[in-house]
């Protein structure tokens, strides 16, 4: 499942925009992150932690560190880097977050599970 998540020139550094990919096959929703990174990449992944299957920000639509320029799990802590998403600190440090595939087409975004 593709879903169109907004037009390029709307998404700006520091914010995340969501869209509903359907569920996975344990039943859990796929939620897709869509963000700029620092460098001006923009970047997509699942919405879901490494160390726990819970979201990162646990429905609250509260997704970056203190700092701004870092992911971080709601739940435990857990500290991912925006442009990669490596974990840097917490239970799943050396991990990463599930990446999703960006398309870009008519100055659209859309996000997709990886083929």
């Amino acid at each position: 499942m593709e879903a169109l998540v907004c037009r390029e020139d709307e998404l700006r550094a520091g914010e995340i925009r969501t869209a509903f990919l359907g569920h996975d096959a344990e039943g859990r929703p796929i939620e897709a992150l869509l963000l700029r990174d620092g460098q001006g990449r923009i970047v997509a992944y699942r919405n879901l932690c490494r160390h726990l299957p819970v979201p990162l920000d646990g429905g609250t639509g509260a997704f970056f560190a203190e700092d701004g320029r870092h992911l971080v799990c709601g739940t435990h802590g857990a500290t991912y880097r925006s442009g990669d998403g490596y974990c840097i600190d917490g239970p799943c440090e050396g991990m990463s977050l599930h990446p999703l595939h960006i398309r870009r087409s008519g100055g659209n975004l859309y996000v997709s599970l990886p083929a």
